[in-house]
């Protein structure tokens, strides 16, 4: 098992142990205490010497490993011959070996040779791993003698009480002492620097010692090795390794990734675990039944097996191999003892990949033999150019010719098995669509991919079975050829390839061929050609379409070649980026449609189909092994309009979404279910050539309903009519295609009468225009639209804060007979939408609000009439945000076309009782009449927006003349006036009894008596009286004010009452002094007890009540205060059961 990392760093060779070992402990234990052994480990730090040096210095490899079942990985011992070039190398630098990658180094040790590559001597107990080394890389057995005694080195320092004991027992029971290992000064050492496993080089080379070195030496035993007489320092050098798997199953095969230095000469051995034995169940599912326990592998570059299990250089006498050990391996053994192997050669390589899996059934189907790999995530980005319309020869319709372009990546390609070069198939989808190629244009896809794509096929025809390296689909003929366990057949099959061919003599490999052998003799290469030859087409990293003769239709799926080698791994974070564009023609299908019993008894010849020419399926690419994939759709308008008339492009994307509207240049994204129409403006036919489609002509056979060959097509059904006699002749269109006249009339909606007076919160308009004469289409349409604002809404929409006004088509009718028509209604796109091209409901500053299109048929020039109802206008909304219901303020939606108009005319009816208080409008000339407003406007051109906006409220003057709400209002108002002057006629009544009552008090003191004088004749005295100028002046308002009067002395005046004396006469208040003559004597009474005497005589003072002391401003606040009470009562009862707030 492997150590972490942490723990590499100074790792002994074996097990420590304590100074005291028991007579039982074992000897390798017991030596490993008595030498400090160098190089047992490696430390991951940057070498001391100079800087690294870019060398090959590696002359041979030879790689064993053993990987066990349960564990993550496998260990990999590399035995490495290296050859220094003494003029070439600075002692004491680094020479980086190979990349580390994801390796664990757990031990390594270096050991000399001499010039004829014989180690020198040393201990196998000490040194496994050199034992195991020579023994790989087939050296001669090794020498009696140590390098320290060839060189007249002093033995490293050892434990003398340990030291004599130490012996090694050889066969015939005599006993010699232990080599102790070679200083790490003399053989240098292996560790990892800059990401590389690193040869640091000797500091001491042989031939550059020198008497200040410290060693002793002995002058009779130094002697010159011919080690250095070619001037080259060798080594044998022993890694042991662990490397994880890079994949495994479900998804991956088992796959160990080792990497391995430049070298001309490489040997390869590993065993593998055994695969576990199936159930019956999964038996049933496996290739074939003989296959159940055994191994699909491969390699990667391809391993050649050796026809003997090592190979002999020289006598094999004198071969390492030949050293009897206790602890030998199984190489020495034809095949292997305990599960499946792999053993063979690999060319020069940097990495050595490994791949075993349990044999996949070979599914039948696919015409290129290759198996197809499995996505788990792409990602696709698809530009569709739409480049106009195009009359399809073969399905007889119109189709719209395109431009698709799809760039992909794939995450997480996988496959189970051990193949390499695998397939994956693309195919384009277009639901409810025909694709074809377009005559005179490609008919190839052009293919491109990034790493890992080699080529692609479209529908390629069947191969044949025949052995092939690249060929790794089938696992019979994979480049590592299937492995049985020991003992089983097909464990000792030769190979072709002779053992004894010599690297010089292999012919150079083929460029863009990676997996070629060096060791490939001529037998075997000529097997490979004929594979060779035809897999070209898929190595080579191009996009060559296929050679075949027939192109096959756009609709077959392309197999892209991929090969997984150059995929990084693991397989979940590889990415395979790949390129599809070509130029296609999409044409709507044929869709069954159900005819009128009638139509079809008049015209039994009539077919039972009909086409949808508007819109066509947006063409989608997909990888149909993807478990999960997006694809982000972008539409663009490409259409050529230098020769013809301006053509758009509408993207619907679903049925419930509005319309995009594409002009030349702009394009837009796409989500799901999107469906794509070219519109062009002016496209008509005539009796003298055929229909322009984007200025391209069409062909003069092209039929409105394939309906038979030998029909001609006449310009209108009008035209025919009259050529059979049944209708009047309709002069013929010789101008431009317009609307010559639009007539709209708009009625404002107000309340019923029962209900209280408002502001309407909705109209009804009627658009009268007679129909386009020999048009293109049957179709008439029309677009209600809306003023943007500078923030990007339109009055409606400051009005509604629920969402656009509603609108009802009421009728549509052509010459009074009620036509099909289609209505879309507009739906706000989603917030982040990148989009360049004006959407459907923003085109040209202007929203759209409803797209009507109807069915006006081919004759042309009836009346048509369109009645729709605009409802939830709502009302005036202040700066507070609060609604007026006296005022409301909307956009009149008036139609606008697709071709010019000349005249178009608005008449906005007067209603009573509301007042039109504003009118803006683009419209050239306004009338008021006394029926309404009038809006007048000429030459307009093709999708001229009519804008109107209008404020209507409430007529203040006529409020209580023609408002049931006005009536109400004014009665209220009188009934409050009424009891108002109640209340004031009350309290004036109130205090004029109060007056009266004062009166009454005030006489109350006052009485008549009966004098008996009263009877007696009175005498007069005459008495002169002089009267003021100043009149007296009555206490009205104050009691306490007395008249101011003076009276003069009065003459006493005797009066002799008689009977025919007149009465005295009025004296007079001139001031004058006036003698009045005495009367005439009158007779004279006899006094009577019944007489009556005036006890006051008149000499009270008379005065009017006063006023009591009101407080004018509390009576004043009393009485507001029973107002607003009675105010609110008579709200309350006007709003029941509402609240008046």
């Amino acid at each position: 098992m492997p150590i972490p990392t942490s723990q590499r760093s100074g790792r002994p060779n074996s097990p420590p142990t304590n100074g005291t070992h028991a007579s039982g402990t074992p000897l390798r234990p017991r030596l490993s205490s008595v030498f400090d052994t160098p190089s047992s480990g490696y430390t991951p730090t940057v070498t001391q010497g100079a800087h690294p040096q870019k060398l090959n210095v590696v002359t041979r490899v030879a790689i064993e490993g053993k990987a066990k079942q349960g564990q993550d990985g496998a260990g990999i011992r590399m035995y490495l011959k290296i050859s220094l070039p003494l003029d070439s190398i600075v002692p004491g630098s680094t020479i980086p070996l190979f990349p580390e990658e994801s390796v664990k180094i757990l031990s390594s040790q270096v050991h000399p040779l001499d010039n004829n590559s014989v180690p020198y001597d040393f201990s196998s107990d000490l040194s496994p791993l050199l034992h195991h080394a020579a023994r790989a890389l087939n050296l001669p057995s090794r020498s009696s003698e140590s390098y320290h005694s060839a060189f007249g080195l002093s033995p490293p320092a050892t434990n003398a009480s340990v030291a004599g004991s130490v012996r090694s027992t050889k066969s015939n029971g005599s006993t010699r002492s232990v080599t102790p290992p070679v200083d790490t000064k003399y053989t240098g050492h292996i560790l990892v620097s800059g990401y590389h496993i690193s040869y640091v080089l000797p500091k001491e080379l042989p031939g550059r010692y020198n008497d200040s070195d410290g060693y002793s030496r002995a002058s009779g035993s130094v002697r010159r090795s011919s080690i250095i007489e070619r001037n080259h320092a060798q080594f044998m050098a022993a890694i042991d390794m662990w490397v994880p798997y890079s994949a495994r199953p479900p998804r991956s095969p088992y796959l160990l990734s080792i990497p391995t230095p430049r070298c001309l000469h490489n040997n390869f051995r590993l065993r593998i675990f055994p695969p576990t034995t199936t159930s019956a169940s999964y038996a049933s599912l496996s290739s074939a039944d003989e296959d159940a326990g055994a191994w699909d592998l491969t390699s990667d570059p391809h391993v050649t097996r050796a026809a003997s299990s090592r190979q002999s250089r020289g006598a094999s006498a004198h071969s390492y191999g030949n050293i009897a050990d206790d602890e030998s391996s199984d190489s020495s053994t034809a095949g292997f003892s305990d599960g499946c192997g792999l053993q063979g050669t690999f060319p020069s390589a940097e990495r050595l990949r490994v791949r075993w899996a349990k044999p996949i059934r070979s599914v039948g189907g696919s015409g290129d033999a290759r198996r197809r790999v499995g996505v788990k995530d792409v990602r696709g980005e698809m530009t569709c150019a739409v480049l106009g319309r195009l009359w399809d020869a073969e399905h007889q319709r119109d189709g719209v010719l395109m431009r698709v372009e799809y760039k992909g990546t794939c995450k997480g390609v996988w496959f189970p098995g051990v193949a390499t070069m695998l397939g994956m198939d693309v195919s384009l989808e277009a639901k409810g669509s025909d694709v074809s190629w377009v005559p005179g244009q490609s008919s190839n896809w052009e293919v491109g991919g990034g790493a890992g794509y080699t080529g692609f096929d479209v529908g390629a025809a069947p191969k044949s079975d025949s052995p092939s390296r690249h060929d790794s689909l089938d696992s019979s003929y994979s480049n590592g050829l299937q492995i049985f366990p020991s003992g089983e057949p097909g464990t000792s099959r030769p190979s072709s390839v002779s053992s004894s061919s010599s690297l010089l003599r292999g012919p150079l490999p083929v460029h863009n061929v990676p997996e070629y052998s060096f060791e490939g003799s001529a037998t075997s290469s000529s097997v490979a050609t004929p594979s060779i030859g035809s897999s070209v087409g898929s190595l080579l990293p191009s996009s060559t379409p296929s050679l075949d003769p027939m192109p096959r239709p756009p609709g077959v799926p392309v197999t892209i070649h991929v090969n997984m080698n150059e995929l990084s791994l693991p397989a979940t974070k590889n990415a395979f980026p790949f390129w599809i564009a070509g130029t296609v023609l999409v044409t709507p299908r044929l869709r069954p449609t159900a005819a009128p019993p009638a139509s079809r008894s008049a015209s039994p010849e009539r077919e039972p189909l009909a086409v949808d020419p508007e819109s066509v399926v947006l063409p989608r690419f997909t990888v149909l092994a993807a478990d999960n994939e997006s694809v982000a759709a972008v539409v663009r308008n490409d259409v050529d309009t230098d020769s013809g008339a301006p053509a758009t492009v509408e993207v619907q994307n679903g049925d419930s979404r509005p319309k995009t509207v594409l002009h030349r240049g702009e394009f837009a994204k796409c989500g799901e279910r999107t469906r794509l129409a070219v519109k062009t403006g002016v496209i008509f036919s005539s009796a003298g050539a055929p229909a322009a489609v984007n200025g391209r002509l069409a062909p003069t056979s092209r039929p409105r309903t394939p309906v038979g060959t030998s029909r001609e097509r006449l310009p209108s059904a009008a035209r025919a009519m009259t050529m059979l006699g049944a209708a009047v002749a309709r002069p013929k269109r010789d101008g431009a295609l317009m609307i010559p006249s639009v007539s709209a009339t708009v009625t404002p909606l107000v309340a019923a009468p029962e209900r209280p007076a408002a502001a309407p919160v909705a109209y009804a308009v009627r658009v009268c225009l007679a129909a386009p004469v020999d048009a293109d289409s049957d179709w008439l349409e029309f677009g209600l639209a809306k003023h943007a604002s500078e923030a990007g809404q339109g009055a409606a929409d400051k009005i509604n804060e629920g969402g656009p006004p509603r609108v009802e088509i009421v009728s549509v009718s052509v010459d009074d007979v009620p036509v099909l028509y289609e209505t879309t209604a507009a739906v706000k796109q989603e917030e982040g939408g990148a989009s360049i091209g004006l959407p459907f409901e923003q085109l040209g500053g202007r929203e759209w609000v409803s797209w009507v299109k109807l069915r006006v048929g081919a004759t042309g020039g009836g009346r048509v009439v369109v009645d729709y109802v605009v409802q939830d206008i709502g009302g005036h909304v202040d700066k507070k945000g609060k609604r007026k219901a006296g005022e409301t303020q909307f956009d009149v939606y008036l139609p606008s076309f697709g071709i010019p108009v000349g005249r178009l005319e608005v008449n906005i009816d007067g209603i009573p009782g509301l007042d039109i208080s504003s009118l803006r409008s683009n419209f050239s000339h306004h009338q008021t009449l006394r029926a309404g407003r009038r809006l007048l406007h000429y030459s307009l051109q093709a999708f001229f927006y009519p804008h109107i906006s209008l404020t209507i409220r409430l007529d203040p003057p006529k409020l209580y003349l023609f408002s049931p709400t006005s009536n109400s209002a004014g009665l209220l108002a009188v009934m409050l006036v009424s009891w108002i002057v109640l209340i004031i006629g009350t309290v004036h009544i109130v205090r004029l009894n109060s007056a009266v009552h004062a009166l009454s008090n005030t006489l109350a003191g006052y009485s008549l008596g009966v004098s008996p004088r009263w009877l007696d004749a009175p005498t007069a005295h005459p008495t002169a009286t002089t009267a003021a100028s100043q009149a007296t002046r009555w206490p009205w308002f104050n009691g306490d004010t007395k008249a101011e009067s003076s009276t003069l002395d009065s003459i006493p005046i005797s009066i002799q009452p008689t009977a025919s004396s007149p009465a005295p006469a009025a004296v007079s208040s001139a001031p004058t002094l006036s003698v009045v003559e005495p009367p005439p004597p009158i007779p004279t009474f006899t006094p009577d007890s019944s007489s009556v005497a005036l006890f006051q005589p008149l000499l009270f003072n008379f005065s009017w009540p006063e006023w009591p002391d009101v407080d004018v401003d509390l009576a004043l606040e009393k009485l507001l205060r029973g107002a607003e009470k009675l105010w609110q009562v008579c709200r309350k009862i006007y709003h029941y059961p509402l609240d008046p707030t």
